[in-house]
């Protein structure tokens, strides 16, 4: 019973799909391409060092292409991303959340960029991302898709200006964080990034005044995120936001919630998860 359950939830995540693609000949190769990774032997990790030589190009079902690194840490991340974008649509659950051609878009805590290679019709779209090696790859993606319309930038999201240790994780790359409390036991290295605020890419004009979709995926830095964005969220230069919200150690989840309301946003919808909500905000101050 519970195979033909997981069958019957398949079928009809395919056709999801197809009403959303439409086009069988990029989403079928792009199923394919998923489903292999995700049936490799992933057991004995290796070193993500470079980018050379280690270069995997796969197509994405709205037919444009996604380069990732062949080893584990970097597969499994993609795997990963890949399920939350484009199978369970974890940001794009409501309607006014989907990017159009008119939309300034925003995208905080970018990875490789397969949450910005969804939205590449948006009009213009800011892509932000710690990891100097997964910074490498969003540039790869943004430029083998030739998208004039998407700048890139090697930050971490913190509440001012500095430099911080971003805590690698081993078994999931994507998840590297700069708060040490957050998947404490899987870190394998660390590496001394650049931080900013929302706040100070405004004022340094590398973003504009206005944004209308923010995805901010930023591994527990949420509460930081708030801190250095309070001129730019309370004046409603950001309409929408869908945040992953990080259940670390010692935040309070109470208050979180009360500074987003002092800061003009309201909750429209929430998907909750053991260690992560992902929530729906608008502004209505």
């Amino acid at each position: 019973m519970r195979s033909v359950l997981k069958f019957g939830k398949k079928l009809k995540t395919l056709y999801q799909l197809i009403l959303e693609y439409k086009n069988m000949g990029s989403l079928l190769p792009s199923l394919a391409d998923y489903y292999k990774i995700k049936h490799l032997g992933m057991e004995d990790d290796e070193r993500c060092g470079d980018l050379k030589g280690r270069l995997q190009i796969h197509r994405l079902p709205h037919s444009l292409y996604v380069a990732i690194l062949s080893c584990p840490k970097y597969l499994r991340a993609y795997m990963t991303t890949f399920d939350e974008i484009y199978l369970w649509r974890i940001y794009n659950r409501l309607r006014d959340f989907v990017a159009t051609e008119s939309d300034i878009v925003l995208d905080l805590g970018a990875f490789i960029g397969l949450y910005t290679l969804k939205h590449f019709k948006a009009k213009q779209i800011f892509a932000v991302e710690p990891h100097p090696l997964s910074y490498s790859l969003l540039n790869i993606n943004v430029r083998l898709n030739r998208l004039d319309n998407v700048k890139c930038f090697n930050y971490a999201i913190w509440s001012y200006d500095t430099t911080m240790t971003l805590f690698e994780e081993e078994f999931l790359i994507s998840s590297s964080t700069l708060i040490p409390a957050w998947h404490e036991g899987y870190h394998s290295k660390q590496i001394i990034v650049r931080t900013t605020s929302i706040d100070s890419l405004i004022e340094q004009r590398l973003i504009p005044r206005y944004i209308d979709i923010a995805k901010v995926d930023i591994e527990g830095a949420e509460m930081r995120f708030l801190e250095g964005g309070v001129k730019t969220l309370q004046r409603g230069s950001i309409d929408r936001m869908v945040m992953e919200v990080h259940k670390v150690i010692g935040i309070d989840l109470k208050s979180f919630y009360a500074r987003l309301g002092e800061l003009g946003f309201r909750v429209v919808h929430i998907i909750t998860g053991s260690e992560t909500d992902v929530i729906y905000l608008k502004h209505v101050k």
